[in-house]
């Protein structure tokens, strides 16, 4: 699954002074992209001073306006410190500031979506998974043939169970 597994640092688009109270940098998904795995976003003031690698704060488009008006929120930049806030778009997702930091940089860890294996083109190498991944795969595949053509009473979920734990 180690093939599987993408890091992407992704520039951010700031939108400017639109709003009196924050501030927003709009970033797209991946294409390629299936699952969030982590998120590093590194901040610092408005002076490009004080460097702070931090996380985000996911918010619906709903419920961050909380957040952006309780002034005891981790979303306000005191000491050096806060938390950008995660609103998710069609396309990707905008991270909300105060107007007292800035985002320096965001990278983004993810699972890809795995090629699609056809039948089409039977002697392409398929290299997403690691090599001892495929031990497995074949090993539940001829389980299921098994059950399949020889004895329906054969239950290849029930053994594919314990041959796992």
């Amino acid at each position: 699954m180690i093939n599987l597994l993408k890091e992407q640092k992704i520039e951010p688009v700031f939108f400017g002074d639109q709003h009196p109270s924050y501030n927003e940098f709009e970033y797209l998904y991946p294409a390629d992209m299936m699952f969030v795995l982590n998120e590093d976003v590194v901040i610092s003031d408005n002076n490009g001073e004080y460097q702070m690698d931090t996380c985000v704060f996911e918010c619906t488009a709903d419920s961050f306006m909380y957040r952006v008006n309780n002034k005891l929120t981790d979303f306000h930049y005191r000491f050096h410190r806060a938390r950008p806030l995660r609103v998710r778009t069609k396309e990707g997702f905008k991270l909300l500031t105060d107007k007292k930091y800035t985002i320096n940089s965001y990278t983004l860890g993810y699972i890809k979506v795995p090629d699609e294996i056809t039948n089409e083109s039977p002697y392409r190498e398929y290299n997403d998974f690691e090599d001892y991944t495929w031990l497995e795969i074949v090993k539940i595949a001829a389980q299921m043939y098994i059950e399949n053509q020889s004895d329906p009473r054969y239950k290849t979920i029930v053994n594919e169970v314990i041959t796992q734990e």
